[in-house]
């Protein structure tokens, strides 16, 4: 261990001993000194220096690491000592050479007893054993229940022991493979994973509110991408610094037996990703054809699909197909029998459906979440029937992706349907002045707010869009209800606008839409 650490530990145990640090070199164990000593790099010398005595100039000067047993008068005589810059010393008050030596040889026990655990987990993980393995024999080095699931609440691995008193029902989550209904109501209760999220080095140490239980519960990412959570019970005892280094370490080694083991790669063969790069690329002339092939690849049919792509926000760079590949198990644990395949920088699922509902993926709050929390965006398609259709509606997607920079929407799903005017009004701009579809009061409002310094065009987009709605419309707009109607009477008389006509109201709408992509002119 560093001299430092040593240090460190030595503290716990003696609060009065004090150090100088000449360098923070690593020790392996220690010995007594005395004069004739021979000095070897590594260890920790220990000497008793009588009341009114001092530590002989040659040792000062020898560069190594000392631990002193003396009076505080020495101390102040060691500080102003012509010693040797890379000389450690520590100095202890009250305790005999025979004291000392037990306190230092457990210290250096624990150390050593943690350094070979460490080696032996080590040994297990690159041996190939599974995960299983490995959280028995670390559940066996600690004395304490070991749980691992992953995003969808599965068990991995769980290695109990001799657990005895199970107030939390872990071996009914032995028996059934999953998280009891009880622990996952706790865990949603008292957001565990939002905890974790914030938490320094996505670790925490907390007590369960409902019973007198402290867990250690960590996230596991692999590729920067959250694939697991540990939980490790406290029990019989309180954790003490080599626990949380422990754990610490048997987080580093599930995480490498997830990504080189089989639990974080799909049954998607190469087979199937072919066929569905086909689709995408439209390569099939008639449905009979695709739907046989897909029957030969066991291809369930189903009455609706949907296209789902999606991408990493920021840098693209920064993500491999290794990162697709491990992110792509988080989300089929939330939508489940759906193909992918990785092209042109994004990860696209064709995802089977027993109707076309919409209202299903923008109440699936777990697919949102689990973008966001990974940074990721996805782009939803249009339903549809068709193997012959999958083109189309990857298309669909790739359109609203390429239209990023002018949509405002927090939510990490984006669906096609509510960003087909955008689409819309990027295909005509490529031959047209987007103006000229617009309604002539707009440029007119927009002249008006930069005159007098008013906000009645963003008024009126928030009215439009929120028409039925005029509390959520005030709210957005930071404003009282009364003065939303204001504004609204004003823009109504001053522009001449009957804005109960729902043709107007249309005409309106679809012109902001078109200007949206005139942001070059001052348009938002």
């Amino acid at each position: 261990m560093k001299f430092s650490q040593f240090y460190s530990l030595l503290k716990k145990e003696i609060p009065d001993c004090r150090a100088l640090q000449g360098n923070d070199c690593e020790l392996y164990s220690f010995k007594p000194v005395n004069v004739a000593s021979r000095f070897e790099d590594g260890l920790l010398y220990a000497l008793y220096l009588p009341e009114d005595s001092f530590a002989p100039a040659s040792l000062l000067l020898s560069g190594q690491s000392f631990i002193l047993s003396g009076t505080d008068i020495q101390f102040d005589h060691l500080k102003m000592a012509d010693r040797d810059p890379g000389t450690n010393i520590l100095f202890v008050t009250g305790y005999t050479l025979v004291n000392l030596f037990n306190i230092i040889s457990d210290i250096f026990y624990r150390e050593n007893r943690f350094t070979s655990q460490l080696h032996d987990l080590y040994g297990i993980t690159n041996s190939g054993a599974g995960l299983q393995v490995l959280i028995d024999s670390a559940q066996e080095m600690l004395g304490c229940p070991i749980v691992v699931m992953d995003n969808s609440y599965r068990i991995m691995a769980i290695s109990l022991g001799n657990l005895r008193e199970d107030a939390q029902g872990l071996h009914s989550q032995q028996e059934m493979g999953n998280i009891t209904e009880h622990n996952l109501r706790r865990m949603k209760r008292d957001k565990i994973y939002e905890q974790l999220r914030k938490a320094r080095g996505r670790m925490m140490y907390s007590k369960a509110p409902d019973a007198d239980i402290w867990w250690v519960n960590m996230l596991v990412t692999v590729h920067g991408i959250e694939v697991a959570e540990i939980g490790v019970q406290e029990v019989g005892r309180k954790f003490d610094e080599y626990d949380f280094r422990f754990i610490r370490f048997l987080r580093h080694m599930i995480a490498h037996e997830l990504q080189r083991n089989s639990y974080l790669h799909s049954d998607f063969g190469a087979s199937h990703a072919i066929l569905l790069r086909e689709l995408i690329e439209g390569r099939f002339i008639s449905e009979e054809i695709a739907e046989r092939r897909a029957k030969l690849l066991g291809w369930k049919t189903h009455p609706y699909y949907f296209m789902l792509t999606v991408y990493a926000e920021g840098n693209p760079d920064n993500i491999t197909q290794k990162t697709y590949e491990i992110f792509v198990h988080n989300l089929t644990a939330v939508l489940p029998y759906c193909r992918w395949r990785i092209t042109d920088e994004n990860l696209v699922l064709l995802i089977p459906r027993p109707n076309n509902s919409l209202s299903y993926f923008r109440e699936l709050e777990a697919l949102e979440e689990v973008l966001k929390v990974n940074h990721f965006r996805a782009i939803l398609s249009n339903p549809f029937s068709s193997l012959m259709e999958v083109k189309k509606a990857y298309d669909q997607t790739i359109a609203i992706r390429r239209l990023r920079g002018v949509i405002s929407d927090p939510r990490a799903v984006w669906f096609y349907i509510d960003h087909t005017l955008l689409h819309m009004a990027d295909l005509l701009r490529e031959n047209h002045d987007l103006s000229e579809f617009c309604h002539p009061y707009i440029q007119d409002i927009y002249d008006y707010d930069a005159k007098h310094g008013t906000d009645f065009l963003a008024t009126l987009k928030e009215y439009l869009t929120n028409i039925n709605n005029p509390g959520l419309c005030a709210a957005n707009l930071h404003i009282h209800k009364n003065t939303l109607y204001y504004r609204i009477n004003k823009i109504s008389d001053l522009f001449d606008l009957d804005l109960n006509s729902g043709d107007l109201r249309m005409r309106l709408q679809l012109s902001l839409e078109l200007l949206k992509m005139r942001g070059s002119d001052g348009w938002s």
